[in-house]
């Protein structure tokens, strides 16, 4: 008979995978969280192991995710203490589930990955692909008027409100005609795809250079500021009559157009003033949600307390937290909403009525204030601190170790049901700022494109915000 102290131990149960460690742990975690065999107990992202215990035996578990030999990964399945003779049975579920999971991660993949088209060459020399090579002439010739048009876009911009019209035609009718003939080489002479976008993209330019340069043609002098003398014969004393007047009119027309320029600067003052206050207003909006989601967790944790017991015993004000939290939140998003569209109708208004206003400053101070500046604040103090410290102390600290007088089950299911609510809720959360963040981005890139096109009537890019953030504003 076989000494026992002789027997082998048993194997622990391995399985090798292609995917890297990364990947694997993160199906682990998925797996043994939506399974219905086994209980997700504690998981360590640094390390790569996830602790966990079957539903039908109460036996602990812990798998841990290595790098392969060559490549891949290997998951091991250990048992934590004695092997019991189901070890093999429970190891053979665990991965039949974690291969079940990452299938459906590559299928998910695979359906998502756009579907990329190549170009082949048709045969049409008995079988053989023969692409037409394109002729060097033609293909520096399009390289060319691509460059000359961009350079006379440059050119019309900066230099046509100094020089005058003579340079639009010039330079602007030169660069349309050579694109062009550079096109119709392209098209009729040698049929290739490269030379005709070089082309067609240089015609482009240079159609919007000759645009550009007649925006920026300064206006012509239409009046005379001196007048000749009638006849040889005027006296000394109208001659001085004549210059007293001019002179006079010359103080009076600078006094108009400084009085007109103070005037401008005031109001476009008045107009900022105005807008700063509507996007305060959002800032200290923002501050106090906030504020209030930080004091409620306060409140809460004092609730919930230090120890295993106080936990348990008040686990539903850590539930009221995070509905507070997604009230709030939307909150928050409904004032921003109505705020953001104060400011867009007033900066319309004012736009409209004054042509000398600064719109796109404006604008820019809207962005700046609002989504780079409070949007990020919020994201910082809801998502990266408040949730990071729930997870911390509670998940990580609090219910990091299991009582003595608590069977294991019990545990188990406190513990995931925990970190659960916890991830549930910061995901929402993430979600519907992300949602607010964006719409608050088209609004403002929607309204950047009508000012950029002179277009001072907003109405129908607020409309398309008010649409996208229905879901806040209807609270």
């Amino acid at each position: 008979m076989q000494n026992a102290a002789t027997q082998p131990l048993p194997q622990i149960p391995a399985q090798q995978f292609s995917q890297s460690v990364e990947d694997v742990y993160q199906a682990v975690k998925n797996t043994l969280m939506h399974s219905q065999s086994f209980g997700l107990n504690m998981a360590d992202d640094v390390a790569k192991t996830a602790s966990f215990v079957s539903c039908n035996a109460g036996t602990p578990y812990k798998v841990q995710v290595v790098p392969g030999a060559q490549s891949g990964s290997v998951v091991q399945f250990v048992p934590q203490g004695q092997p019991t003779p189901s070890l093999h049975m429970e190891s053979m579920v665990f991965f039949g589930e974690l291969n079940r999971e990452l299938m459906m991660q590559q299928m998910n993949a695979a359906r998502q990955q756009p579907t990329q088209q190549t170009w082949n060459a048709q045969p049409t020399n008995g079988g053989a692909s023969t692409p037409k090579k394109p002729a060097p002439w033609v293909l520096y010739l399009a390289i060319g008027a691509l460059a000359v048009s961009v350079i006379a876009l440059i050119l019309l911009i900066v230099l046509t409100p100094k020089t005058g019209a003579w340079l639009v035609w010039v330079l602007g009718i030169a660069s349309l005609a050579l694109s062009g003939f550079s096109l119709y080489a392209s098209l009729m002479l040698d049929k290739n795809l490269v030379n005709r976008i070089f082309s067609g993209v240089a015609v482009g330019i240079s159609v919007l250079a000759i645009v550009f340069g007649c925006v920026n043609m300064p206006k012509a002098m239409t009046t005379t500021v001196a007048k000749t003398p009638s006849s040889s014969s005027s006296s000394p004393a109208a001659s001085s009559e004549s210059s007293s007047s001019s002179v006079e009119s010359s103080n009076t027309g600078d006094e108009q157009s400084n009085e007109r320029q103070n005037g401008d600067s005031q109001n476009q003052g008045s107009v900022a003033a105005g807008l700063d206050e509507i996007a305060s207003s959002i800032e200290k909006d923002i501050q106090s949600s906030s504020d209030s989601i930080t004091a409620k967790q306060q409140e809460t944790e004092t609730k919930l307390g230090d120890t295993f017991d106080s936990y348990k015993a008040n686990e539903s004000a850590l539930t009221d937290w995070y509905a507070f939290v997604d009230s709030e939140s939307k909150a928050l998003y409904g004032k921003v909403a109505d705020s953001s569209v104060k400011y867009m109708q007033t900066l319309s208004q004012k736009a409209s009525a004054d042509k000398y206003l600064d719109a796109d400053a404006l604008l820019d101070d809207f962005y700046k204030t609002v989504y780079e500046d409070g949007f990020e604040t919020y994201y910082d103090d809801i998502y990266e601190t408040s949730y990071e410290n729930m997870y911390d102390k509670y998940y990580g600290g609090v219910l990091e170790d299991k009582p003595e007088n608590m069977e294991y089950s019990e545990y188990s299911d406190l513990r995931s049901n925990a970190y659960k609510a916890w991830s549930d809720s910061k995901s929402d959360f993430y979600s519907e700022w992300s949602d607010m963040k964006s719409a608050v981005y088209t609004l403002y890139s929607d309204v950047n494109s009508d000012v950029w096109k002179d277009n001072y009537d907003f109405s129908k890019a607020i409309e398309r915000f008010q649409k996208k953030t229905a879901q806040f504003t209807a609270q």
